[in-house]
């Protein structure tokens, strides 16, 4: 039986009143900030922790997928706002030499570094950011979503923003004025990854290991009962200041199998305490197995689990397994992509390439079907479960929020409303604003 209590009736104090509210400030929501601050919005952008960046940094993913094609030889394609945020983490020595993913290429970058750049952005351009602040509900009225309640180290504080856009990797505030939304796959999402870095690592002789190899060694030391590694398929990576290695290798599910949820609080408290645990068990077999990590040490996890898919937009369109599949291409996209279906289910991981070509994303993937005033962006587009294991990386996150962020502007220098945008006339706003696309360098 659920138990209810009633919250007594309290005013709460509006704080600002901008342009534009961003709800997260990972790479969809950094980059929405700016999109929209360029077209002179007054933009106000909302995050939990005391940084930007997101998976990429609190869950210390720690690279930017999706800059590149696949196939034999991987070329640079994406460039845009992903490409001038990577010049700026490569001008601070914060980026590192693109590194052999499969069959295309990412790029290791500090996290440190990553946090100096977004500062460094939400000052050039004027943006107003509260940091340590959580998104707790949104308020409409008719259409429009009117009122947003956050909670402030002051306590809950109200923004009445003219537009909004939602790129809390959770689809939150889409949530919140009850617009439609789904879940994976019937409800069964990617699994939750704890990421960890290495220090004391012999980096010569790590350069020279097949990686290959290391995944037969884990999957052979898992077997034989002297190790607890559920994950067989893994992938390490240099850092950038070539002292520490980023070790992707752990996979979280309840000891049923089934996978925990990134929006339960009872499921990612687990994920977090069962991640270290995991950690700190393939930083034992690496210690012990592998040359060259014979005086490693594990510096650190991510300040949180790595989710890859929670709650996605039921939107205007829908990303398709077949869009993705079948490299289709969209007039007016908002983003474009070769990165491969990455699919980490219970059981195992499942990559497809895009041999040698991109899929398109459209702009109508970040319009949700109620909220006049609303925007979405990043990996809660709308899309199936598989697209969505392939649109929802970093690269692609950064084009999805630069351009939801120009939307925002066409919508309220122009009066019109989402469900009246199309992704040709949001195209052609940052053409004429002067906003490079992903395809321009």
């Amino acid at each position: 039986m659920n138990e209810f209590f009633t919250i007594p009736a309290t005013s709460v104090s509006v704080v600002a009143r901008p342009d534009v509210c961003v709800i997260g400030g990972g790479a969809a929501g950094i980059a929405a900030a700016v999109g929209a601050a360029r077209c002179g919005l007054k933009v106000l952008l909302i995050e939990k922790y005391g940084f930007c960046g997101g998976a990429t940094v609190a869950g210390l993913s720690g690279t930017i997928c999706g800059l590149y094609s696949s196939g034999d030889r991987p070329q640079r394609i994406v460039f845009g706002f992903a490409g001038e945020f990577h010049d700026r983490l490569a001008h601070l020595c914060g980026a590192g030499h693109p590194t052999r993913f499969g069959r295309t290429l990412l790029v290791p970058h500090d996290s440190f570094v990553w946090k100096e750049v977004a500062d460094s952005y939400l000052r050039d351009e004027g943006i107003e950011v509260l940091y340590h602040t959580n998104f707790v509900a949104a308020y409409s009225e008719g259409e429009r979503v009117s009122t947003l309640i956050v909670r402030a180290p002051e306590g809950l504080r109200a923004i009445r923003p003219s537009a909004v856009i939602d790129a809390s990797g959770d689809a939150e505030v889409v949530h919140s004025i009850g617009a439609r939304t789904s879940m994976g796959r019937d409800g069964i999402v990617q699994t939750p990854t704890m990421i960890f870095r290495l220090g004391g690592v012999d980096m010569a002789r790590f350069m020279n290991l097949d990686q290959g190899e290391i995944c037969t060694q884990v999957a052979e030391a898992d077997r034989s009962g002297a190790y607890r590694l559920p994950r067989h398929h893994v992938h390490l990576f240099p850092m950038p200041m070539g002292r520490e290695v980023l070790c992707n290798m752990t996979r979280i599910t309840f000891p049923d199998g089934s996978v925990p949820l990134g929006i339960s609080g009872a499921d990612i408290s687990f994920a977090e305490m069962e991640g270290r645990l995991q950690a700190r068990e393939y930083a034992r077999f690496l210690k012990d197995k592998i040359p060259g990590f014979q005086k490693s040490y594990l510096v650190d996890t991510g300040t949180q689990v790595g989710i890859r898919q929670s709650r996605s937009l039921v939107g205007k369109k829908r990303l398709s397994n077949d869009d993705v599949l079948q490299a289709r291409k969209t007039v007016g996209a908002v983003s474009f992509s070769a990165w491969p279906i990455e699919s980490h289910g219970a059981g195992d991981l499942k990559i497809t390439y895009l041999e040698d070509d991109t899929y398109d994303i459209p702009f109508e993937t970040l319009i949700p079907l109620s909220g006049s005033n609303l925007l979405v962006a990043g990996r809660c587009l709308s899309a199936e479960h598989e697209a969505m294991a392939s649109a929802r990386v970093t690269a692609q996150c950064f084009g999805m929020g630069y351009g939801a962020g120009a939307a925002s502007a066409l919508m309220l220098k122009e009066g019109i409303n989402s469900q009246q945008l199309t992704g040709v006339d949001v195209a052609r706003w940052m053409h004429d604003h002067h906003l490079k696309t992903s395809e321009e360098a």
